[in-house]
């Protein structure tokens, strides 16, 4: 996604093979998605402002940056969305509800109303994979996985994080 902005959006284990010699096959790309540089620096800037845990940087970077609506634009709903969406689920982002009453909540508190395609599938894309990390037993914040490469594209860039 960061390296060079291709990322299948449909990363279920339905579509991941484990070849007999061990390699692994991937199958199905009708959810491969591009971002522009410009796209992948604005994310970057997200995923870095959420390992910070800045929740007034994820909500600006939000707004500002990726053009992000809710009907009432609360910082602490767009904080709690853009961590479900693309670092981690803990109970201190989902007040402890599961995810379907944790949806629920967001909408009756803040209602989203824009959210451009790409960063939809880049949520996706942390979801599914943190959802095949869970089938193996492994708890993962994709943001802090993907770190390193936020920061390498925005240094390439010449952008200050």
């Amino acid at each position: 996604l960061f390296i060079g902005g291709a990322f299948n959006g449909d990363p279920h284990p339905g579509n991941v093979l484990l070849l007999p010699d061990g390699r692994l096959g991937l199958i199905d790309y009708g959810q491969v998605k591009r971002m522009t540089v410009d796209e992948r620096i604005r994310y970057a800037k997200l995923i870095i402002a959420i390992c910070r845990d800045d929740p007034k940087e994820i909500a600006r970077v939000l707004h500002d940056d990726l053009g992000v609506r809710t009907s009432k634009n609360d910082p602490e709903v767009m904080y709690r969305l853009a961590v479900f969406w693309h670092d981690r689920d803990t109970p201190d982002i989902t007040l402890g509800l599961n995810v379907q009453l944790f949806m629920e909540e967001m909408e009756r508190r803040d209602a989203l109303v824009a959210m451009p395609e790409s960063y939809v599938m880049a949520g996706r894309l942390s979801v599914l994979m943190r959802g095949m990390a869970n089938a193996f037993g492994l708890r993962m914040g994709t943001a802090k996985a993907w770190r390193k490469y936020a920061e390498e594209l925005l240094r390439r860039e010449g952008v200050e994080f």
